[in-house]
């Protein structure tokens, strides 16, 4: 299992194909392998690397709290060991904010920053949400937990159409799940709640891909408005009939969208 120790703590990362980098940013109850409808695209261009943050699936636990900085300084470091100097970077939701501060951190690494059904700050609503989410995880049991979110994370029409076969895999993950450390991610995403993000965004430079979902009910379309107020230049799409979970809801459209801006970027920026 690759793992490389970061700052006190084993990540796992994979790497996959060959070619300029391109690092894909777990959501928050994601792991490496939800990648699987875009890593197989990507590779055939790119040089993809996933990795589980910590807390997260294969990665090691941390002993304390910590913030989107931590995450971010944990993938630097990553990236030194890996001897990447320069990277593609796509977040989706959790990972989208861990990218912002990233790039924020450390802008002369990003060469392009892609951000999918993310939030820069975060509003009393989405607060609740996650509480709840907690509250979920407290129970330590995992058709509680499942159930709480799920269709939070999905649109109506696709959990109707897809919930016999959804459901049971979903919930097969998580038999054997650290529901501490759920709750610890899950912490540190409400730390926005106090320190929000989008004061850092008229610092970020590099070329932006930010895309939304029309049905998105944890981080809704006003949330990827407020970042494109603040990046005017970024290219902004709206994925129509699709929830929160893009990337399983909508993977083809997904792939279009990024490997067209990353060949974009590829030409205007060589």
């Amino acid at each position: 299992m690759p793992v490389e120790k970061v700052n006190g703590l084993e990540l796992y990362y994979e790497l996959h194909g060959s070619g300029e980098p391109v690092a894909l940013l777990n959501g928050i109850f994601m792991n490496t392998s939800s990648w699987a409808g875009q890593r197989s695209l990507l590779e055939r261009h790119y040089q993809v690397l996933k990795h589980d943050f910590r807390d997260q699936q294969k990665s090691g636990r941390s002993s304390a709290g910590y913030s989107m900085e931590t995450h971010a300084k944990d993938f630097k470091t990553l990236l030194e060991k890996l001897a990447i100097e320069h990277v593609h970077v796509v977040g989706t939701s959790y990972g989208g904010e861990v990218a912002m501060m990233f790039t924020h951190l450390f802008p002369e690494t990003v060469r392009s920053l892609s951000l999918i059904t993310t939030v820069s700050e975060v509003h009393y609503e989405l607060e609740l949400i996650v509480k709840r989410w907690i509250r979920a995880a407290e129970t330590h049991d995992a058709n509680a937990f499942v159930n709480e979110w799920l269709a939070d994370v999905y649109s109506h029409d696709f959990l109707q159409m897809n919930r016999e076969i959804l459901i049971p895999r979903i919930m097969s993950l998580y038999e054997e799940y650290d529901f501490e450390a759920a709750i610890r991610l899950c912490r540190c995403f409400l730390n926005l709640v106090d320190n929000p993000l989008t004061p850092y965004l008229g610092e970020i430079h590099c070329p932006v891909l930010l895309i939304a979902a029309e049905q998105d009910a944890v981080k809704p379309l006003k949330y990827s408005r407020i970042i494109a107020s603040e990046i005017p230049a970024a290219e902004f799409h709206t994925v129509r009939d699709a929830g929160h979970a893009l990337f399983i809801e909508k993977p083809e459209h997904l792939n279009t969208l990024l490997l067209g801006f990353l060949k974009k970027v590829a030409r205007e920026h060589t």
